[in-house]
């Protein structure tokens, strides 16, 4: 589980990075639970400011869909025990955070990008939304965000 997202400090900058790069950095369980502690950690008074970042050549591909199948309870459930904590937690943190997007980020990846302060695409960034593809309704706070950061 420890793998599933890296932290590095160097002085007062945090840098997250999901690392499943084989999967497009898929967010699963245990990259949620990850994701939780690293954010703990950067509200460390001595963390200025925050970046995250994905593994390999993407920075987020969203939910991993195979995991989510299998998850007890319904969606809503899930959002509220997975996405909706880290989401909240990445808004109330009281510094910057920079979303560094090195590649492809779709569905709830995106989500967390848009959650982030400032979002910084590589020419290899791309953004899809990508719910609608698979029957979702835009989740863990895209309707939100996307709206405030792009307009109608």
């Amino acid at each position: 589980m420890a793998d599933e997202v890296l932290t590095d400090r160097d002085g007062a900058i945090l840098t997250i990075t999901l690392n499943r790069p084989d999967v497009y950095n898929a967010i699963n369980r245990a990259m949620h639970d990850r994701l939780a502690e690293a954010l703990r950690e950067a509200a460390d008074p001595e963390v200025r400011g925050v970046v995250i970042t994905g593994a390999g050549r993407g920075f987020c591909s969203g939910q991993d869909l195979r995991e989510f199948q299998e998850l007890p309870g319904g969606v809503r459930e899930a959002l509220e025990q997975t996405y909706h904590p880290n989401i909240r937690a990445i808004r109330a943190l009281e510094k910057p955070m920079l979303a560094a997007i090195n590649g492809p980020v779709a569905g709830a990846g995106l989500s967390l990008a848009c959650a982030c302060d400032v979002r910084i695409g590589s020419s290899n960034a791309t953004f899809v939304p990508g719910f609608i593809g698979i029957g979702l309704v835009p989740d863990a706070g895209s309707t939100w965000f996307i709206h405030r950061l792009l307009g109608f």
